[in-house]
């Protein structure tokens, strides 16, 4: 039985209505894809977390000051900066192998002054 999630923050992202329409809509795309004969099969499940029962960048959420402060932009521009690298290191050597490119991509993502 194909099994659809979708996780979100309770009350703050959906309300009873749209979580229903949701179900629905998700439904009936995954219909659209694998078929009519499906659709009994098909379950939809809606995982609301509580405020403050989640975070990002270790912070508890929702804390709105940080999502658009200069600790949170400032995380953003270090991770830009250093994918960044990774892709140009990555243009830059001839032919290296995905497990090289990963290694590379680790020891910049851990602080390495490969980046620099």
């Amino acid at each position: 039985m194909p099994i659809i999630t979708v996780q979100f923050i309770k009350d703050v992202v959906a309300n009873e209505e749209q979580k229903r329409e949701l179900i629905v809509k998700l439904t009936d795309t995954f219909i659209s894809v694998v078929g009519e004969v499906a659709r009994p099969y098909v379950y939809t499940i809606i995982q609301e977390t509580p405020q403050m029962e989640w975070g990002i960048g270790g912070r508890p959420m929702p804390d709105l000051g940080f999502l658009i402060g200069p600790e949170y932009a400032g995380m953003h521009a270090t991770a830009n900066k250093i994918m960044g690298a990774v892709v140009e290191q990555a243009k830059a050597e001839a032919g290296p192998s995905v497990a090289e490119k990963d290694a590379l991509a680790e020891r910049m993502w851990l602080g390495g002054k490969d980046h620099e």
